[in-house]
């Protein structure tokens, strides 16, 4: 499991690099959970996001609700067609805002608030 975090302006950006499988989901919540603060803004970069199961959707939601518990926003940002396919399938997409790049919602949180 990889997840590299950076700052771009005052929002936190996870790039992650792992499979979405029942460990990589675990480990992902995780490492967010103990990475996100209360009313943080976050992107999720699954630009090089590998797969997704089950167990990586529910992680996402997962996260989803507790951000909503600590007053913080996640936004997806670079999601593969392959990945998008599932989201409309699951209707996931209705939890998340998504965006073609991390730029772009890095951008949409200004005036954004919490």
């Amino acid at each position: 499991m990889e997840m590299r975090f950076e700052y771009i302006n005052g929002v936190l950006v996870a790039h992650v690099h792992m499979f979405f499988d029942r460990i990589g989901a675990e480990n992902f919540k995780y490492v967010l959970s103990e990475r996100m603060k209360n009313g943080e803004k976050v992107v999720l970069d699954l630009e090089k996001l590998v797969n997704i199961d089950n167990y990586g959707l529910d992680a996402l939601l997962a996260m989803a609700q507790k951000a909503i518990e600590n007053n913080a926003l996640i936004k997806l940002a670079r999601v593969s067609a392959d990945m998008q396919v599932v989201l409309d399938i699951t209707k996931v997409y209705r939890v998340f805002d998504i965006f073609p790049t991390v730029e772009d919602a890095v951008e949409s949180f200004q005036g954004d608030e919490i």
